[in-house]
Order: structure tokens, then C-alpha cells, then sequence
């Protein structure tokens, strides 16, 4: 896999990391100009986390389109592997991209509460109530984002399995993973109760010059155990879904 992760990173390196070097310059951009306009400080803050959300899904394009290049790609077939590894190697490059903007993220947020707002709006009221509290909630996402990438990922492999040529086949792949996910969600509710996809809940509300403070308290726990292996157990079958109809379905 780490061939497969190399050969991946020479074709997006350039691409993703220009993308989040665009990001930094317009985060400055907006933090410069805000703050010398005048802009109220909760304006700045949303533009910025627009731009991050912006980011992310373009990076999630960048990872799809990669995959469906490899599925084409003849010399991937050549190669002494199992096919199930070119969607993992997507997935293991796209995090450490995503590893990256989140700490851009960070930074950017350090270095705003330091020397631009001391009391930051909602960043600085977020109120978790332990260490173990925010581990679980950054596993939460993690492990949600990699559940849906993958998901996209084996539904775009079956949308090209399928017999059907031009876009039939991408509208079979559209109407797998919305499939998937429904499916799933149906099943975990029907098993586990589902969970609560609101990461947080506010707990009072103040109105202040500054925009508006919220108390916002983690509602973990957030994935039982069952879950998490019914997860797990769905991803795996993708992976091996994936690894069939490469081998035996999608044509090249």
C-alpha cells in the first residue's frame, strides 16, 4: 500500500497542498481586512469556518476523483496487490491532507486568541467537561468522516461495475450510497436506538456587544460499543465489496 499511497501523493501533493495555501492567504486576508474595516468579530469568525468547510469538501473531491482515475488505470491492475488497498490508500491520504488542515485550523486559532481576541466568541466558551470528553468527540468525527468516504468510495465502485454505460452508471453510484446510508441509519436505530448526531448542546445563551457567548457542553457518551463494532463490521464488508468488484466487475 505505501507504492500505492507514494504514486498517490506525487499525483495530489501539488494540487492539495497549493489548495490549503489559497486557504491560509485568504484566512489572512479576512482577519487583515476585518480587523481594519471594523467587522464584527462573530462575521469574521463564520467567513473563516466557511472557508475551512469549503476546503474539506473540495479535498473530499480531489480524494473521490483520485479513486476513480486508479479504478481506470490499467497499471494499478499490474500491480501484486489486492485492489481493496488503491480505496484505503485514497482514504490514508486524504486524512493526512485533512491532518494538515486541521492544523491550520489550530494555529489559526492560537494565534487569534493570543494576539487579536483575547476572549474569542465561540471557540473560547466551548465547554467540555474532560480531557476523555474531547478524545471521544474527535473520534466521533474521525470516524464518521471515514465512514462516509468510504461509503462514497463503494458506491462509486459499484456504479462502475454495473453494465450500464455514460451516466447511468453514476447515477447507480448516487443511488448506492444514498442507499448505504439510509440502511445503515435504519439498522442502528432499530438496534442500538441510533445516537444523537448533534455533537453538542447549548446550555445558555448571553447576548454581549461582542456577538453572542454560548455554553456549549459535549453530550457523550456519543458511540456505544455495539455501534462502533456494527460500524466496523459494515466497513470492512465495503472494503471487501470493493476488492470483488474491482476484480470482477469494473472493466477497465
Amino acid at each position: 500500500m505505501l507504492r500505492l499511497l507514494k504514486y498517490d501523493w506525487k499525483r495530489n501533493a501539488n494540487l492539495s497542498l497549493g489548495l490549503l495555501a489559497v486557504l491560509v492567504v485568504l484566512q489572512i486576508a479576512i482577519g487583515v481586512v476585518g480587523n481594519v474595516r471594523g467587522w464584527e468579530q462573530s462575521i469574521m469568525f463564520m467567513l473563516s469556518i466557511m472557508l475551512y468547510v469549503m476546503t474539506g469538501i473540495i479535498l473530499i473531491i480531489l480524494a473521490s476523483k483520485t479513486y476513480e482515475n486508479n479504478m481506470k488505470a490499467y497499471s494499478r491492475r499490474l500491480l501484486p496487490i489486492r485492489p481493496m488497498w488503491n480505496a484505503v490508500s485514497c482514504i490514508v491520504l486524504w486524512w493526512l491532507f485533512n491532518i494538515v488542515l486541521g492544523a491550520v485550523a489550530f494555529i489559526h486559532y492560537w494565534i487569534y486568541s493570543r494576539f487579536v481576541y483575547f476572549d474569542l466568541w465561540w471557540p473560547q466558551e466551548l465547554v467540555v467537561a474532560d480531557v476523555l470528553g474531547w478524545f471521544e468527540i474527535i473520534f466521533l468525527i474521525g470516524w464518521s468522516l471515514t465512514f462516509l468516504m468510504l461509503s462514497i468510495l463503494v458506491s462509486m465502485t459499484i456504479g462502475a461495475s454495473v453494465s450500464l454505460r455514460g451516466k447511468a452508471g453514476t447515477w447507480v453510484g448516487l443511488l448506492a450510497f444514498i442507499l448505504i446510508q439510509n440502511a445503515v441509519g435504519l439498522v442502528e436505530q432499530w438496534l442500538f436506538g441510533g445516537y444523537d448526531m448533534m455533537l453538542f448542546r447549548i446550555g445558555s445563551v448571553q447576548h454581549s456587544t461582542m456577538g453572542v457567548n454560548a455554553e456549549v457542553i459535549s453530550t457523550t457518551p456519543l458511540l456505544s460499543a455495539g455501534q462502533l463494532l456494527f460500524e466496523g463490521a459494515i466497513m470492512v464488508l465495503m472494503l471487501v465489496l470493493i476488492d470483488y468488484l474491482l476484480s470482477k466487475k469494473v472493466e477497465i
